[in-house]
């Protein structure tokens, strides 16, 4: 299985704190948290295969303004890294007030066997 997890979230530490998504509970803002959503693989020889890896990005924060500049860092840092954006929204908890922007991301890799 292709590992690309400490990557992603190194890269994700130079733009805010980042969190595992479960364990988001009590941290400050504004903040990252993310999950691995998918790793298959999708083609494979003998020697070589190929995976999709997917990750769900939240920026965490009090304003959507504060979210989405960002959400424009970690699109720019993902992008040369191979990840690119497969949708995005956002979400209000209306409780507390904060604001959540949801990226999702895929990337293709390969491994030699």
């Amino acid at each position: 299985m292709i590992d690309y997890h400490t990557e992603l979230v190194n890269t994700l530490k130079t733009i805010l704190p980042t969190h595992y998504e479960l364990n988001i509970k009590g941290k400050s803002v504004p903040c990252i948290s993310y999950m691995e959503m998918n790793n298959a693989v999708i083609a494979q020889s003998r020697t070589q295969g190929y995976s999709s890896i997917g990750y769900t990005i939240k920026v965490w924060a009090d304003k959507i303004e504060t979210a989405q500049t960002y959400a424009r860092q970690i699109d720019n840092a993902l992008r040369p890294l191979g990840w690119f954006r497969t949708s995005t929204g956002e979400l209000t908890d209306y409780q507390t007030g904060r604001v959540q922007k949801i990226m999702n991301y895929e990337a293709t890799a390969s491994e030699m066997f």
